[in-house]
C-alpha cells in the first residue's frame, strides 16, 4: 500500500496505537494527541456535565512542556530530536521528529504528555506569554474576520469562542481549572499515538505496549464534547469592524446544517470543496480578471468544513472593491448549487488531488495530523484517502445542489479612515 505498512494495535490502558513504517526512510516522526481543543468547554463525563474555562486546552500545551522542573523543548535537542504542539479547535497534538535513535525521544513524549507538573508559579509565569499572543492575533485582521464571522454564524456553538480563549479567562487560568481539564482529557484511554519512521514498527510496538504498562487508564468512561442545539438561522447578517489595515477585508459566511455520519461529511467536504475550487482559484479563467480589477487580491480563497457538529462555506478576500466582491461571491454561490461542474475541470481537479495526496504521504507532520483525525473520528483513513478516486461529477452536483445557502453572513473590516467617510 503506497509502500507503506501500517500496524495498529489499542493497549490495555485505552490508547489507540497507529505505526507506519516507510522503508528507506532516514526521519521519525511520533505525534501523541488528545481528542480535546479549544471547542472543549463543556463536556460529560459519566452522565455529569463538566464546565472548562475557555482557553483551557493551549493554556495546557504550553504548560505541558515542563517535565520534572527541565524544559522539555531541550531534553528532546539533547536526544537530537526537535519537538513541537499545536492546539485546534478540536484536538491538542504534541510530537518530535528525529533522524536518531526514536525510542528515548519516544519515552520522553509519552512520560511528558502522561504526566502534569504545574504549580502556581509556573501556570502565573506562562500568562504574560500567552496575553501577548492572544494581542498578536488580536491585531491580524485575517484572524479577526475568521473570527467574527464565527461569531455572526453560531449562537451557542463553541467555535465561536477563540482557542486561546477570553482574555480575562487567560488572566485568571489557575491550575484547578488546568489539572480538571488535565485529568479529564490526558487518561491514556484518551489519547492518540501515530508514528511514522523507517525502522522496525513490529519492535516499536512492544516498546510501547511495554512503557504503556506504567500508565493505567483511571477512567471509567470516555468524555464527550457538549454542543448545545443550534438555530438554523445567522446571529448577524452583517457585522462591520474597523483595523488599522490599507485596504478592505472582508467575508462572506454561508450557514449550512451539520452532517449525519462521519463518512456523510467527509464526501460533502470533499465534493464541495472540488467544486469551490473549480469556481474561485486559478483554474477559473476568470480569476485572474478579478484579479486585475481589483475586486479580488492575493489574499482571497474558498472553504468549506463540514462536520457532525456544523457545515458551513466561506469566501474572502482582502478588496478595494468590496460590493462588488459580494456580488461575485453571489454569483458563485449561484453557480455552486445549480450548475454542474465541466468535466474538464474535474478530471484536472481529480488529478490535482491525487497527486496532492500522494506527496502528503512523505510530509509526516500532516500525515500523522490526518491518520489522528481518522482514528478519533473512527473511519478507515485509507479509504478516505482513495475517496477522491471514487467520487464522480454527479456526485459533487448531487451534493452541492442539495445544500441550503439561505443563511449568509456578511462580515466587512475597513480601514479606520473609513469611519469618517462613506465607503459604501
Amino acid at each position: 500500500m503506497y509502500n507503506l505498512n501500517c500496524i495498529k494495535k489499542t493497549l490495555d490502558n485505552g490508547m489507540n496505537v497507529i505505526l507506519i513504517q516507510k522503508k528507506g526512510f532516514v526521519k521519525s516522526l511520533f505525534m501523541c494527541a488528545t481528542g480535546a481543543g479549544g471547542m472543549d468547554l463543556v463536556q460529560e463525563l459519566d452522565g455529569k456535565r463538566v464546565y472548562h474555562t475557555s482557553g483551557c486546552a493551549h493554556y495546557l500545551e504550553h504548560q505541558m512542556f515542563r517535565y520534572k522542573n527541565q524544559d522539555v523543548t531541550e531534553l528532546f535537542a539533547s536526544l537530537q530530536a526537535q519537538t513541537n504542539a499545536f492546539t485546534t479547535f478540536t484536538e491538542t497534538c504534541y510530537y518530535f521528529q528525529t533522524t536518531s535513535d526514536i525510542y528515548k525521544p519516544l519515552q520522553l513524549l509519552l512520560e511528558f504528555v502522561e504526566t502534569l507538573d504545574i504549580n502556581e508559579q509556573s501556570v502565573n509565569k506562562e500568562k504574560g506569554i500567552i496575553l501577548s499572543e492572544y494581542d498578536m492575533y488580536q491585531q491580524s485582521p485575517e484572524q479577526r474576520l475568521t473570527k467574527e464571522t464565527y461569531k455572526s454564524m453560531y449562537h451557542k456553538h463553541p467555535i465561536r469562542v477563540d482557542i486561546l480563549g477570553h482574555r480575562s479567562d487567560i488572566e485568571n487560568m489557575s491550575v484547578e481549572d488546568l489539572t480538571q481539564f488535565y485529568n479529564i482529557n490526558y487518561d491514556p484511554s484518551s489519547l492518540t499515538l501515530v508514528g511514522i519512521t523507517g525502522k522496525d514498527i513490529h519492535q516499536c510496538m512492544s516498546f510501547i505496549e511495554n512503557h504503556q504498562k506504567n500508565f493505567p487508564s483511571k477512567l471509567k468512561s470516555h468524555p464527550k464534547t457538549v454542543f448545545e442545539k443550534e438555530q438554523e438561522t445567522v446571529v448577524r447578517e452583517e457585522y462591520i469592524d474597523y483595523m488599522d489595515i490599507s485596504f478592505p477585508y472582508v467575508c462572506v459566511g454561508y450557514k449550512l446544517k451539520e452532517s449525519q455520519s462521519v463518512e456523510d461529511a467527509n464526501i460533502k467536504d470533499l465534493a464541495i470543496q472540488m467544486r469551490l475550487d473549480s469556481l474561485f482559484s486559478t483554474m477559473n479563467p476568470d480569476y485572474q480578471k478579478w484579479m486585475d480589477e481589483r475586486i479580488i487580491s492575493q489574499f482571497a480563497g474558498a472553504e468549506c468544513d463540514m462536520c457532525l457538529d456544523r457545515g458551513y462555506i466561506l469566501f474572502y478576500a482582502q478588496t478595494q472593491k468590496v460590493n462588488e466582491f459580494i456580488e461575485l461571491v453571489n454569483q458563485l454561490i449561484y453557480k455552486l448549487v445549480h450548475e454542474k461542474m465541466k468535466e474538464e475541470d474535474f478530471i484536472a481537479l481529480q488529478s490535482s488531488y491525487t497527486g496532492a495526496n500522494l506527496r502528503g504521504l512523505d510530509h509526516f507532520e500532516s500525515l500523522a495530523v490526518d491518520v489522528i483525525k481518522s482514528s478519533m473520528l473512527h473511519y478507515d483513513y485509507w479509504e478516505w484517502f482513495n475517496e477522491v478516486l471514487n467520487i464522480t461529477q454527479e456526485k459533487i452536483m448531487d451534493v452541492c445542489s442539495g445544500l441550503d445557502v439561505s443563511h449568509k453572513t456578511i462580515t466587512k473590516i475597513y480601514p479606520k479612515e473609513y469611519k469618517t467617510v462613506n465607503h459604501e
